[in-house]
């Protein structure tokens, strides 16, 4: 394993304030091989800026993406749907070195320790980038509301993480996430917005988690946070958003992987992993009732190169 592992006063942090930059978990020269993988899933800044028009997605233009919406405002800040033009779902192609990184051993380590079990499920994987000059990037200050069908529980063990690993370098040109720490949100319902005209208290509590790249901003549902725009000009930022939560959680839910079982970076992944990496993702584990010998002969021949011996040897005799 490249990077560290969290200390016990950052997983203290995370539970008591709701949020913490874990910052460089994850060694910078793994981060730069995964950001390779990021050329089949966007643009390379040099060429976007050359000529923005050319190198957005299709079918992703501001008209479309907005096609449904009710009017935007101008100016400050709004959930515009063009913020999120940019972004890639969990896996990835390419070397495999970015879809690992949603399972890399310092990560695991703090979820486990965070979420006080080792029985866990990744519901939400994915990359994202922004560019300055694409959008309006303001968002008002918030709670993830679309991350579960109900409100967020603000103790243990019906809470859940939601993570920035950081791709690149953030500062307060790039667009770092603004958050509050529960303590200063002042018992504020998390089923509200709230805009800064409104609430310029809750504003004045915000902090910006810059940091270098193989950081890992962690921060609860229950914490108000906003994204900002990018300051700088021709700057931009990737991240990978990967978010866990204790396995039986039905209610809380992001992205289905099974829909890509037959992705040719999902077989990559699946045949580089462990049988507790897989388990993250819901795959059943060695010793799990739903094996039988005929099922783990069909998974050999689905997944050729992964190493069934696990699965075998747990079978009942």
């Amino acid at each position: 394993m490249s990077g560290r592992l969290a200390r016990d006063e950052e997983v203290a942090a995370w539970r008591e304030d709701g949020w913490i930059l874990l910052d460089r978990l994850i060694d910078v020269g793994e981060i730069d091989r995964a950001v390779d993988d990021l050329k089949y899933v966007f643009p390379a800044p040099e060429k976007f800026f050359s000529d923005p028009a050319k190198y957005r997605p299709p079918g992703r233009s501001d008209a479309e993406l907005r096609r449904g919406y009710p009017e935007m405002p101008a100016t400050g800040p709004a959930f515009r749907p063009e913020q999120h033009r940019f972004r890639g779902e969990f896996p990835f192609y390419g070397s495999g070195e970015l879809t690992r990184l949603c399972v890399h051993p310092g990560v695991i380590d703090f979820m486990e320790r965070a979420l006080g079990s080792d029985d866990l499920r990744i519901y939400q994987a994915q990359v994202s980038a922004k560019y300055a000059g694409d959008a309006n990037f303001e968002q008002p200050m918030h709670t993830d509301r679309n991350h579960s069908f109900l409100p967020p529980r603000s103790e243990a063990p019906w809470w859940h993480v939601e993570s920035f690993l950081y791709l690149t370098d953030v500062d307060e040109g790039n667009a770092p996430t603004h958050l509050v720490s529960r303590g200063d949100a002042g018992g504020r319902s998390t089923n509200k917005i709230f805009m800064p005209a409104n609430d310029p208290d809750l504003y004045a509590h915000e902090r910006s988690a810059v940091g270098p790249r193989g950081s890992l901003l962690v921060y609860r549902p229950d914490v108000f946070h906003r994204g900002v725009d990018l300051t700088r000009s021709g700057s931009h930022r990737y991240l990978l958003n990967v978010s866990y939560k204790v396995a039986g959680q039905d209610w809380i839910g992001f992205h289905s992987v099974q829909s890509n079982a037959t992705h040719p970076s999902w077989v990559q992944f699946v045949e580089s992993a462990t049988p507790r990496e897989l388990e993250l993702f819901g795959f059943p584990p060695p010793g799990h009732p739903v094996w039988t010998p005929e099922l783990v002969d069909a998974t050999s021949e689905k997944y050729p190169k992964l190493d069934v011996e696990p699965w075998r040897r747990a079978l009942p005799r």
